[in-house]
C-alpha cells in the first residue's frame, strides 16, 4: 500500500516568491507542498545567484511597490532571526531611462506620494 500524503495548497515554483509564499502559508498551519520542475537552489531560477535586487518602483503599480516595502521589513526579520543579517546589503540602484518614460514617470508620482504621506 502507498502511503498518501495531503496537503492544504501545492505551490509551484520554489524561487523566492513560491518559497516565501510556502514558508508564510506554513506558519500560518498550512500543510504545503513545494513543487519546483528543476529542484531547490537550481541556476534556471530568476532569484538564484548571488545578486538580487528588492525593487520599489512599480509605475502605476502600487501594490507591488506596497508588497515590496513590506517584504523588506519581512526579509531583514527573517535574516535576523536566523542569524544572517549579512546576507542583506544595502546599497543603490542607478535606473536609465528617458525623460518621458510612462513607467518613470508614474513611480515618481508614486514615490512622491509616499514621502509625503510618511512626513503627514
Amino acid at each position: 500500500m502507498i502511503a498518501t500524503k495531503i496537503y492544504d495548497v501545492a505551490v509551484v515554483g520554489a524561487g523566492v516568491f513560491g518559497g516565501w509564499t510556502a514558508l508564510q502559508l506554513a506558519r500560518r498551519g498550512k500543510r504545503v507542498l513545494l513543487l519546483d520542475a528543476y529542484g531547490p537552489g537550481h541556476s534556471r531560477a530568476s532569484s538564484g545567484d548571488e545578486s538580487r535586487i528588492i525593487r520599489m518602483g512599480y509605475g502605476a503599480d502600487e501594490i507591488y511597490t506596497r508588497w515590496s516595502q513590506r517584504s523588506l521589513v519581512q526579509w531583514k526579520e527573517l535574516f535576523a532571526a536566523t542569524g544572517n543579517e549579512a546576507l542583506f546589503r544595502k546599497t543603490g540602484v542607478l535606473w536609465l531611462a528617458e525623460a518621458e518614460n510612462p513607467q518613470l514617470q508614474a513611480t515618481k508620482v508614486f514615490c512622491s506620494v509616499m514621502a509625503w504621506s510618511l512626513r503627514n
